[in-house]
């Protein structure tokens, strides 16, 4: 399996208020996408692992879990976000840098839950999810959980080319928020020319090729376009249908049920699923 390296310019791209220690919103979980999370926790669990660094799941972690493991090959992403938690619940967590391949070899005991944010996006092909929740499964106790939110591509979209005129009507209009409308233009506004839907591969190095032509040929305004580039990314996404994704949780023995969010327009689109391996019993709402 493989995953596209965050660099630190992109990592800082997430960042909003460094001393507030806050990012962006739909490129990261925010309040109410937590709240979905925490709803999934067992209670008195004893290992919690997050896939990533992710501080706001990690922070979220800490307090449920005796001893927490965060597991990420990005050394970017860790020397950013290291400090990121308080000293108590720092006190908890043991960071490692190195592949979530390892997950296994890492863990003291099976964790009770684990924890990812967009984990999914990272991984290419799309065939290799089917090894990474192999890996989580075999990781979880038995009553152990796995949560993450998934990003998922809309019906319609990879052949509409008027879908970003569409959201940025719709931003002007004050019918999308900032959030909703910078992530959502990286995500699917330029699906028609940078996504391959055989493979479910958005290649993002040339859906900022076409932001920055666009720019350039004053489709954004300045403030739009900064907005937008909060999401920068250089590397490959997986973006699979609900269908596919359904599907590969499906066959890989997963029970699961989707988080209801609401409120933001990306909360359609990306999506909070519990899962549990089938034979472990019901997943929890």
């Amino acid at each position: 399996m493989t995953s596209s390296e965050w660099s630190t310019e992109i990592v800082n791209s997430r960042i909003c208020d460094a001393a507030g220690r806050k990012r962006y919103a739909a490129g990261s979980p925010d309040l109410e996408e937590v709240e979905a999370y925490s709803r999934c926790l067992p209670e008195n669990s004893r290992i919690g692992v997050v896939l990533g660094m992710t501080p706001e799941l990690r922070n979220l972690a800490a307090r449920h879990c005796i001893q927490l493991i965060c597991i990420d090959h990005s050394g970017s992403a860790i020397s950013t976000y290291r400090d990121w938690l308080s000293p108590s619940l720092a006190a908890r967590e043991h960071i490692i840098q190195g592949d979530w391949n390892d997950l296994k070899n890492v863990l003291p005991e099976p964790a009770d839950f684990i924890l990812g944010d967009g984990i999914f996006g990272n991984v290419v092909p799309f065939a290799d999810y089917s090894s990474l929740l192999g890996l989580i499964s075999s990781a979880l106790s038995p009553r152990g959980c796995f949560v993450t939110r998934q990003c998922l591509m809309l019906e319609g979209i990879p052949e509409n080319g008027q879908h970003r005129q569409w959201l940025l009507k719709r931003y002007r209009n004050k019918d999308l928020d900032e959030a909703g409308f910078g992530l959502s233009m990286r995500l699917h506004g330029y699906a028609d020319m940078a996504y391959d839907r055989e493979t479910s591969i958005l290649d993002n190095k040339k859906v900022f090729a076409a932001i920055e032509a666009d720019f350039q040929a004053g489709f954004f305004q300045l403030s739009e376009y900064q907005i937008i580039r909060r999401y920068f990314f250089q590397g490959l996404n997986s973006i699979p249908s609900k269908e596919n994704w359904e599907t590969m949780l499906k066959a890989n023995n997963f029970r699961f049920e989707r988080q209801c969010c609401k409120g933001k327009y990306w909360y359609q689109y990306y999506s909070i699923y519990s899962c549990r391996p089938a034979e472990r019993g019901q997943v929890r709402p």
